[in-house]
């Protein structure tokens, strides 16, 4: 079997920043499968300016409760709340802006909203900042940062940011190193029975950071926040019953978590899920559904999603050709670096097939794709073509291999 694309959670940095974040923008007294008036309700009490009506509806949007989901709409309406200086909404915001369509890019514009929630005291965005100021895109690293406003959250009391202190002394990022401190955070933390708490512990016990590694009690702590509901765990937890590491080997039930995980918006378990239908991992192969859930990963801006749906829309594997579709989720990947996508769009200006045969755009392409990929056989040939006058048609399929 194939293992699915999980490195991202590979470290416990990645995870927290990537996965814990849902957990902190919970609101007490959210709507839960609202009916259409109370939205409509609510529409009404935001549009005269009341803030928790703002708020609501912004969480109506957000997870499709009363109305169709709308990511946009909920960033909209968090956005009336934050100016008005609601620290929920702001966390809430900053997050949307980090896992939502920008993808990673929008890391800069959260941590303004983090921000400003934490200066107000509002511990999850304490926490949210410090996970930013870790290591995400776009903004500036600093362990010092992430060690301030992580500390303040935990001293605040909060489950996950005690986990996460404990990594910085186990690992000496921002504060002393301190195997001792780490392991009186994890064994606070344990007490907590928060699910991102138990999802961080999981990791730590992993990954032996501040505890001797443990790959059984990771499993322990990974399937209590799984069973909470707490998407990260979900995702991690199914990778290991993919592998059969500190779990029985299962690959229906690792992509029964990728679901459940996908389904809260997980675009990392989107991607997996896409593998899983395109190869037939766990479940009958399924081109529709590997498409779905790699459009859903793409837009959400994972690049290795884009260059694998425009492979399939480039060859019409089982979902129908559409090549100028193809050539534009390549290009969007190209320019974010992915080197498959580099190197399929290459193949497309070196044949001119769905845009202008352009041998130095090609020549450029494999360049930046040889950095990562073995283009030596694609090379030759170009260095061949250049040096002709005549174009050289080429079938479409070996520019979508």
């Amino acid at each position: 079997m194939r293992i699915l694309r999980t490195s991202i959670y590979a470290a416990l940095l990645t995870v927290l920043i990537s996965v814990s974040l849902p957990a902190q923008t919970s609101i007490s007294g959210s709507i839960s499968k609202s009916p259409s008036g109370l939205v409509s309700s609510l529409m009404e009490k935001a549009r005269t300016g009341n803030t928790e009506a703002q708020l609501q509806l912004g969480n109506a949007y957000r997870f499709g409760e009363g109305v169709d989901k709308n990511i946009e709409e909920a960033m909209k309406w968090y956005r009336v709340a934050a100016d008005r200086g609601d620290p929920v909404a702001q966390t809430s915001l900053g997050y949307l802006y980090t896992t939502g369509p920008r993808g990673s890019a929008g890391a800069a514009e959260a941590a303004k909203w983090y921000l400003r929630a934490a200066v107000s005291g509002y511990a999850p965005a304490e926490y949210n900042l410090g996970l930013l100021y870790l290591g995400a895109e776009e903004v500036q690293k600093s362990v010092e940062q992430a060690a301030y406003w992580i500390d303040k959250a935990a001293d605040a009391g909060f489950p996950a940011a005690i986990a996460g202190l404990a990594y910085l002394y186990a690992t000496g990022q921002g504060v002393p190193e301190d195997p001792r401190k780490a392991e009186a955070l994890i064994r606070k933390a344990g007490k907590k029975h928060d699910p991102a708490a138990e999802m961080n512990l999981g990791v730590l016990y992993a990954q032996g950071w501040g505890v001797p590694a443990d790959i059984a009690k990771a499993a322990e702590w990974l399937t209590k926040a799984a069973d909470a509901g707490e998407a990260g765990a979900q995702l991690r937890l199914g990778r290991m019953y993919e592998v059969g590491r500190g779990v029985p080997k299962d690959a229906n039930k690792a992509v029964h978590l990728y679901l459940l995980a996908a389904s809260q918006g997980l675009w990392q378990a989107q991607a997996n899920l896409g593998q899983v239908y395109e190869m037939g991992i766990g479940v009958e192969r399924n081109p529709y559904e590997a498409a779905k859930w790699y459009r859903l990963a793409a837009d959400a801006g994972d690049a290795d999603s884009a260059a694998r749906l425009g492979r399939m829309l480039c060859k019409g594997d089982g979902i129908g050709q559409d090549v100028q579709e193809a050539i534009k989720l390549w290009t969007a990947a190209a320019d974010r670096g992915n080197a498959y996508a580099q190197f399929y769009l290459a193949k497309m200006y070196m044949y001119g097939i769905g845009v202008p045969r352009d041998l130095d755009k090609a020549h450029a392409l494999f360049n930046l794709a040889g950095k990562t990929l073995d283009v030596t056989k694609e090379m030759k040939e170009l260095s061949s073509k250049m040096d002709e006058t005549q174009v050289v048609d080429s079938p479409l399929e070996a520019a979508g291999r």
